[in-house]
C-alpha cells in the first residue's frame, strides 16, 4: 500500500494561508519530523510537495508535504 498526501483541496484554510504565504513571498521556516529545520520562501505547492527557494538561494528544494510537522512564517 502506498502513502500518499491528502488530496489537495484548496477550500481548507491550511492551503489558503500557504497560497498567501506564496504570493507574498513570506519566509517561512519548515521543520520537518526529523527535526531539521529548513528556511526559505514558497514558491509553489501541489498534492505531494511544497518548493521552497533557500534562503541562502540556490535551487529549490522540494519538500515532501507528509514529512512536514511545522510552518511558520517569519517576520
Amino acid at each position: 500500500m502506498e502513502n500518499r498526501a491528502a488530496l489537495f483541496d484548496t477550500s481548507q484554510p491550511g492551503i489558503r494561508q500557504l497560497q498567501s504565504w506564496i504570493r507574498s513571498r513570506t519566509n517561512l521556516a519548515v521543520q520537518l519530523l526529523d527535526g531539521t529545520t529548513l528556511t526559505g520562501v514558497p514558491r509553489w505547492v501541489d498534492a505531494d510537495y511544497l518548493a521552497l527557494e533557500p534562503s541562502s538561494g540556490g535551487e529549490l528544494v522540494l519538500v515532501n508535504r507528509v514529512a512536514i510537522a511545522l510552518l511558520r512564517a517569519l517576520m
